[in-house]
């Protein structure tokens, strides 16, 4: 039998995709406010180098960067921060709702990274309040590997070498806290 142990605790990731730097400032502060300050920040690339699955949303404009915050987070209850996330995306000034931007969250851990969800499908798990979790790239021999779900984005060599040094940094901090 095994030992019941802590929930453990990871870093938060968010992928922002956005039309405009000032909307991308305004939800970091956000951001901030609830995670504490960013361990660091990926590149910011085109969308439209990866998919166009956005255009008609958001169109053709749209960017996106990944950030990693620096403080680990309880994973307890975690997902929610989908559901947190998915009403951030909202314009509040819109006389219907009308998303500014897309918040895609998760966390950065040695072993993976983990997105959420609002979308079932074979390959993730429930947590709770409609949010799924998913294993988007596991940490493997060295290096984040790509799964069949694994959007092109995530997995291009900037993006990756990002969550690389990111993983490598976790791993450095976590070590000298001992």
């Amino acid at each position: 039998m095994g030992i019941i142990k802590p929930a453990i605790h990871a870093h938060p990731f968010v992928a922002i995709m956005f039309n405009e730097e000032h909307e991308l400032k305004n939800i970091l502060g956000i951001l901030k406010n609830r995670f504490g300050n960013i361990l660091s920040a990926g590149p910011i690339y085109k969308v439209s180098d990866f998919s166009d699955y956005y255009e008609k949303e958001f169109g053709k404009q749209l960017q996106k960067q990944f950030f990693v915050f620096r403080k680990p987070a309880c994973l307890d209850n975690f997902f929610q921060i989908k559901v947190w996330t998915n009403e951030l995306e909202l314009n509040p000034n819109a006389k219907t709702p009308r998303r500014i931007l897309n918040i895609d969250p998760g966390y950065l851990e040695p072993s993976k990274l983990v997105l959420y969800s609002s979308k079932n499908f074979s390959h993730r798990i429930y947590c709770g309040s409609g949010i799924f979790a998913e294993v988007t790239m596991p940490f493997i021999h060295g290096d984040f590997i790509r799964l069949p779900w694994t959007y092109d984005d995530y997995y291009c060599e900037m993006n990756r070498n990002f969550l690389l040094v990111m993983r490598n940094e976790i791993v450095r901090i976590s070590r000298s806290a001992l």
